[in-house]
């Protein structure tokens, strides 16, 4: 059978001639992945170099070595092998060699001008996973820099080339596929679980098509529930297909056989490999997408929505061999709501690790590479800080030494901060094991028991039946335990459960807790941020902790749902060198300032010792609280309101600019000016509440203003009766002249003040000083109201005087006979 890719490999040939960089679009199916690597191998543009190819999956990877292998006839490992995560089979034969992304990107900083190879090939570049958007910005740095003979092919199904191949000045070439059509038919779920409405659906193709059947699932844990449901099928043999599968099944789930078959497959079917005899495609809809979890503090597969270029995709899977079906388990209606296309994995990641290799490349700026994508400014800023926070990079964003060893592990930059941590406290198998439980985050029960339960289970794993497939938890332990040359463990010392939560401290600084004093379930981070336990978990004995797993709420608190306890030795010993600083604060409990020297770890204090007070430590803390609880705190006594209450009458009645603001608002603005220097000696809420604010707020006014503030609001009138009696100033409003009625006898006009533009507000009063009338119009009262009062007082007051005429009467605060007396 001709596959479409052969009538392009002349094309190819010859746009390697003539351009450094070419850009092949081709679907899928049509042999690009196998073939073109084959066909190039001997093109005089790769000079008898070593061919790249890289392949966003490892299960795709380990695929297409084997299959181009298997067509030259040879073992995997000469002419064609791969090297993928935790798996390596290559020779100093290897012509071809199939790695992922990660792979090369380590290659390039090892190496960068990429000795021996000729041609790097990027497979499936419309996927654009963040690893492959780094490497081709890192190899065409190289070729522009260092290898201007490095050749460089980018094959794509369903990318929008043309703005890449203006970005990279590249060629483009398309090679026309061959497919049949594709009936569509839309299914509701109708309330069923995504499991129940596959398995439904697979029995509806299998009575009403021909043909295998391909399913497409989100992930390995779907795949299996199905697996067990299609059980008692007759005739018709059922595959899983995932990455973690073991080479066997994986062939059974490819290679056409005697009976039909029902493949349940992740989206690794959807481009990257050809599965025999596919006639029919059941499509879920969903597929998992490395998501950057900000619960783990890592990258890890989330279930999301498919785009609807993939969705045509998965469909052109029915129609490679003749006329085929597709059932999608979703409406029409929600077809139209899908994105155009699946969103470049730099929008959403994880960018520490992307920090991490463009310092290691020297890189301080990354818009000097050619992104097709540039990393999102923010995300690029967080990913620096935590960076910083591991000890990785200096705040020149360079990488510091132990950030030079942080980038040799293929692992996050926390986890590789792990092992160093575990390597100098001679605790590697302990680090190695929390890295693998750490890294395989999709298969991890995160929150079925706690890390130490599940650090004994894979331990225990190690004592059993050793002919059993292991899980990617034990296959990334047994990894990291070769990468060290270690023996593996098969029990949990005591030293070792000592260290973790040291271990895990130095993978996760920024989610070091300590307790709040007031609520024993509730911590403080070293970010800043909030989280609390539940309140029966025995977490709540703990002083200190490290979170590895919680749930962040929007606005609130995160909820914690898996970390180890800490000591505080331990952190002391983790990070010798913090600095320590003088705090000083207000103690609600003593109510009072207090100073502590205290050694800091972000936004928790490590360890803090009494110091001692310092005055102008003290103002500012005073001012900082008078700022956020009010100026009630301070002693507002009748004097000081009143000398308040009067300049801001006047201010009212002259000219604004004239008088100082004694509002709240403008006092509290300006509490540097005039009450910080009268604050010395004063630390307490009660010393405060003692303290005279009367000379403070003078010093405000000159020495003119004084004077004229005697004379335009004096605080006491001289009355007829020759008494001396003081205004009441109010916020707002005239002042208020409370007098005897007596003593306003002969008196024709209202007492006036402020250069007679204020007349006050008289509260003439009783003998026994109670109210008898309120008016700022005297002459009205003793012409209309007095007679009244007169009348009714007499009789209650018959020893003081009511005389018919109190505008000629004497005025006096005594009684008659007392008059006659002195008389």
């Amino acid at each position: 059978m001709t596959l479409p890719i052969f009538n392009v490999i002349d094309q190819l040939n010859a746009g390697l001639a003539t351009h450094q960089t070419l850009i092949l679009q081709a679907p899928p199916g049509s042999g690009k992945t196998t073939q073109v690597p084959l066909a190039l191998l001997n093109d005089e543009n790769v000079s008898g170099q070593k061919i790249l190819l890289l392949e966003p999956r490892r299960l795709a990877a380990t695929n297409s070595a084997r299959y181009m292998a298997h067509l030259l006839g040879e073992p995997v490992g000469q002419t064609v092998g791969y090297s993928i995560r935790y798996q390596k089979q290559v020779s100093t034969q290897t012509r071809i060699e199939v790695v992922t992304e990660g792979i090369l990107t380590r290659r390039l900083q090892n190496d960068p001008e990429l000795h021996g190879i000729g041609l790097i090939i990027f497979d499936e570049f419309h996927e654009r996973n963040l690893n492959s958007d780094l490497a081709l910005a890192l190899c065409h740095d190289v070729q522009q820099g260092l290898r201007d003979d490095l050749k460089i092919l980018i094959m794509s199904a369903t990318l929008d080339s043309q703005p890449l191949a203006e970005l990279l000045n590249a060629a483009i070439i398309t090679c026309e596929g061959r497919s049949y059509p594709v009936a569509v038919d839309y299914i509701p779920h109708k309330g069923r679980s995504l499991v129940d409405q596959t398995v439904a659906a697979v029995h509806r193709a299998l009575q009403r098509t021909g043909g295998d059947i391909l399913t497409f699932l989100p992930g390995s844990g779907e795949i299996e529930r199905c697996h067990a449901a299609l059980a008692d099928l007759k005739e018709v043999d059922v595959h899983p297909l995932y990455g973690s599968l073991p080479f066997a099944k994986q062939e059974a789930a490819i290679r056409s056989g005697p009976r039909r078959k029902v493949v349940l497959a992740t989206n690794i079917a959807e481009t990257s490999l050809t599965i025999e005899g596919i006639e029919t495609v059941i499509d879920s809809g969903y597929a998992r997408q490395p998501r950057f979890d900000p619960n783990s503090g890592l990258t890890g597969l989330k279930m999301t929505r498919i785009s609807a270029a993939s969705a045509e995709q998965r469909a052109g899977r029915a129609g490679r061999l003749s006329p085929g079906h597709c059932y999608r388990l979703w409406t029409r209606a929600e077809h139209g709501s899908l994105l155009p296309f699946t969103p470049p994995e730099m929008r959403n990641a994880d960018l520490a690790p992307l920090a991490l290799d463009l310092a290691g490349w020297g890189i301080t700026d990354p818009s000097s590479l050619c992104w097709l994508d540039p990393p999102p400014p923010s995300a690029f800023d967080a990913a620096r800080k935590l960076l910083q926070l591991l000890g990785a990079m200096t705040p020149a964003l360079t990488l510091t030494s132990l950030g030079q060893c942080i980038a040799k592990f293929p692992a996050h930059p926390r986890l590789g901060r792990l092992l160093i941590t575990a390597q100098d406290a001679h605790c590697l198998p302990l680090g190695c094991d929390l890295v693998a439980l750490l890294s395989e985050v999709e298969t991890r029960p995160s929150h079925r028991g706690d890390l130490q339960e599940q650090l004994e289970q894979l331990r225990h794993a190690r004592t059993t039946d050793h002919s059993r497939k292991q899980n990617p938890i034990e296959r990334a332990a047994r990894y990291w335990h070769q990468y060290f040359s270690l023996k593996t463990h098969v029990r949990l010392t005591d030293k070792e459960k000592s260290m973790m939560g040291a271990l895990l401290a130095s993978a996760y600084p920024d989610r070091i807790g300590r307790r709040r004093k007031s609520e024993k379930h509730r911590f403080l981070f070293t970010s800043g941020k909030g989280g609390f336990v539940a309140e029966h978990s025995p977490l709540t004995a703990c002083d200190f902790l490290v979170a590895t797993s919680s749930t962040v709420r929007s606005g609130a608190d995160a909820h914690i749902r898996q970390a180890m306890p800490l000591r505080r030795e331990d952190l002391i010993k983790l990070y010798p060198d913090l600095p320590s600083q003088k705090l000083t604060f207000w103690d609600e409990e003593k109510d009072r300032v207090i100073s502590r020297q205290v050694t800091m770890l972000g936004s928790i204090p490590l360890s803090e010792t009494p110091a001692k007070n310092c005055e102008e430590d003290n103002i500012k803390v005073i001012l900082e609280r008078l700022r956020i609880k009010g100026l009630a705190l301070l002693n507002w006594s009748q004097q000081t309101e009143s000398f308040r209450n009067r300049i801001t009458l006047l201010r009212a009645t002259f000219t604004t600019d004239t008088w100082p603001d004694f509002s709240d608002q403008a006092l509290q603005q300006s509490l540097e000016d005039w009450l910080a220097p009268f604050l010395t000696d004063c630390s307490s809420a009660e010393q405060l509440k003692r303290f005279n604010l009367l000379p403070a707020l003078t010093a405000l006014l000159d020495w003119t203003q004084q004077q004229q503030l005697d004379r335009l609001a004096p605080e006491r009138i001289r009355v007829a009766s020759g008494s001396q009696i003081r205004l009441q100033y109010q916020p707002a409003g005239p002042p208020v002249l409370a007098v005897k009625l007596q003593e306003m006898f002969g008196t024709l006009g209202t007492p006036r003040i402020c250069d007679s533009r204020i007349a006050v507000q008289l509260h003439l009063l009783s003998p026994a000083g109670r109210p008898l009338q309120v008016t700022q119009d005297l002459p009205h009262f003793w012409t209309e109201i007095y007679p009244e009062v007169k009348k009714e007082m007499k009789g209650r007051y018959p020893k003081h005087p009511w005389p018919d005429n109190p505008l000629t009467a004497q005025p006096t605060r005594h009684t008659r006979n007392h008059q006659r007396r002195t008389q």
